[in-house]
């Protein structure tokens, strides 16, 4: 399945999710968003390795394996075809951040999420978009689950 970007759900044994808070860059229509650890996929790179490089690039984790959860686009790029994958990790590992591209990453439970409208909301932060969507399918279809133990 080609993409032109791909992003990793990490989820580790406890149930929580990483979620990043982009740098605030100009140039970037996606500055300041709350996301995933993703990026642009490079020439004729696997979606799956686009994933793993970004998300090491972005938050210092390298993913072990990757569950496809399914193709996602940006409101404001409907051609961008985002590739979304689940890795479970053992242990909520303190995420060594790009500070170029990342301003903070967070560790969240499902259960500290209050959705309203077509968004979520964790203390403060607006999670909405593409990354609402991807975070809304792992909670409700239960994908996070699959890494608890």
């Amino acid at each position: 399945m080609e993409c032109k970007a791909a992003v990793v759900v990490l989820v580790s044994r406890k149930g929580s999710i990483l979620v990043i808070k982009r740098r605030e860059r100009d140039g970037d229509p996606w500055s300041g968003h709350m996301a995933f650890p993703g990026g642009r996929r490079e020439s004729d790179e696997p979606c799956s390795e686009t994933a793993i490089r970004e998300c090491l690039e972005e938050v210092g984790i390298k993913p072990c394996t990757l569950t496809p959860i399914g193709m996602y686009y940006p409101n404001n790029a409907p051609d961008m075809k985002v590739m979304a994958f689940l890795s479970c990790v053992d242990e909520e590992i303190e995420p060594k951040i790009q500070f170029e591209e990342v301003e903070k990453a967070f560790w969240i439970r499902p259960d500290e999420l209050i959705e309203n409208g077509e968004a979520f909301f964790y203390k403060g932060y607006r999670i909405w978009g593409m990354t609402y969507r991807i975070l809304r399918d792992v909670i409700r279809k239960g994908l996070y689950k699959n890494c608890i133990k």
